[in-house]
């Protein structure tokens, strides 16, 4: 069977097109989950900032459990594993667009769409690098991800225009997601199987691979910092609208489209050891403009610095691609690379669990400026974060 598909004189590996398509698909989801979930819970179930905390435990358990998961499904390929993924997490995604405002099911809407998105993550990765031409990883992940970040601005700017001139349900946002999220998963079974990696190994946890799993473990407690709280820190306590959370999120997405396929060339050509350095302390610039903008500056002021501040820390989550081709790089054999990312995944999650219930909890006792002790917690992690990546 022909393997590649031709656009006129240009020739492209059917497998490749159809992995871009997907990431098209799932540039909807990533819209759809960035500028409406967190307004659904604040708006239409009335969730509080520490209902909000709770739900981040048992929603995160999923990656705390991916190096299980992916082991039980150690017969199957990549490919396979993360049509299996997509499907499940489409049908999670689903449910929680009509779910009532009963705390059990919007939970267990959210864990199985969490489930199905944390059993992905590293298998974006993976499934990225073995497009990849030589030894530039960094470079085809990032022209993958560029795309699915063209297709989130056209999905974001088409949530803005809806949402600021017509009365849009959110339950229509999130079954046309849930739509594209399990298309992405028959797409993935139309893939061929040849050119992935089976292992019989369930789990790979070897010591030439500790400074990633400090790396994972660090990053785990540091993004859960800003994922869980910037958000609410600019509905709740700045009083925004869905509007608002959608045009940051449409901004980011235009830089990404650029951003991400330099930054893959930045990794290739300085290293992974620079480029984590870098998101160190651009990190603790972040956390600190969050901690102490609102009570420097008046309202105006602060709030376009947390929206800066809220750009800058979505664009820094691109860096993981950096810890993802440094496993490729040190990988003692190929089925060793998703094994350990997925391993990496599970330690990231171990602590990230609990971070939002005793950030929820801190700024929740320290009341409307509570928020301020949260991201100064942040800047500890990024300095923590600073330190591991200089043993690289």
């Amino acid at each position: 069977m022909d393997r590649n598909i031709s656009f006129g004189r240009m020739t492209v590996n059917r497998d490749l097109f159809l992995f871009l398509v997907i990431s098209v698909l799932l540039g909807i989801v990533a819209a759809a989950e960035n500028t409406s979930m967190a307004n659904r819970l604040f708006e239409d179930l009335n969730f509080t900032v520490m209902q909000r905390s709770l739900l981040e435990t048992p929603r995160e358990l999923p990656g705390l459990l991916t190096v299980v998961m992916i082991g039980m499904l150690s017969g199957f390929s990549d490919i396979r594993i993360a049509a299996i993924a997509n499907i499940i997490g489409g049908i999670g995604l689903l449910f929680f667009g009509f779910v009532p405002a009963e705390y059990a099911l919007v939970l267990m809407a959210l864990v199985t769409y969490s489930t199905g998105q944390h059993l992905y993550l590293p298998l974006s990765s993976s499934i990225s690098m073995s497009f990849a031409k030589g030894d530039n990883f960094g470079r085809r992940i990032g022209e993958i991800q560029g795309l699915g970040s063209l297709s989130v601005i056209v999905s974001s700017g088409l949530l803005f225009i809806v949402y600021k001139f017509f009365d849009l349900k959110y339950v229509t946002v999130f079954v046309v997601s849930a739509v594209a999220m399990i298309l992405a998963g028959f797409l993935f079974l139309a893939m061929s199987e040849g050119r992935q990696i089976k292992s019989e190994q369930r789990f790979v946890f070897r010591r030439q691979y500790k400074v990633y799993y400090g790396l994972s473990l660090i990053n785990g407690a540091r993004k859960q910092i800003t994922l869980t709280f910037l958000p609410w820190l600019i509905i709740d306590t700045f009083n925004q609208p869905v509007t608002t959370i959608t045009f940051l999120f449409f901004t980011v997405c235009v830089i990404n489209i650029f951003f991400k396929p330099w930054l893959g060339r930045f990794i290739d050509a300085r290293g992974e050891r620079l480029t984590l350095k870098l998101e160190a302390v651009l990190m603790a610039i972040v956390c600190l403009g969050l901690a102490f903008a609102g009570s420097l500056f008046p309202f105006d002021v602060a709030l376009i610095i947390v929206s800066v501040c809220y750009v800058l820390d979505s664009l820094l989550i691109s860096v993981s691609m950096a810890r993802a081709t440094y496993v490729r790089k040190v990988a003692i054999q190929p089925s060793d690379i998703l094994r350990t990312l997925s391993m990496g995944q599970s330690i990231d999650h171990i602590i990230s669990m609990f971070i939002p219930i005793l950030a929820g909890f801190v700024w929740y006792a320290n009341g409307p400026s509570g928020y301020i002790y949260v991201f100064l917690g942040g800047i500890v992690l990024s300095i923590l974060n600073f330190i591991m990546a200089s043993k690289i």
